[in-house]
């Protein structure tokens, strides 16, 4: 949900928010972030390009809800 609600739509019509902000958006309230989202990605419901995110690194990585 935090993807659509501070994401943005693509051109393709899905949302994509960067991890920096992703990051942000999420640090008070989900502790695994990236747990989350690798199950996520595993499931097919988002992709990104990497296989371990990390924060300042990859904080301009764009993870896009499928």
């Amino acid at each position: 949900e935090v993807i659509k609600t501070s994401g943005k739509q693509n051109a393709d019509g899905k949302y994509t928010i960067t991890y920096g902000v992703l990051f942000k958006e999420t640090e008070d309230k989900l502790e695994a972030l990236n747990g989350t989202l690798k199950a996520a990605k595993r499931q097919k419901k988002v992709a990104y390009d990497a296989e371990l995110l990390l924060m300042p690194r990859d904080k301009d990585l764009q993870v896009i809800l499928l």
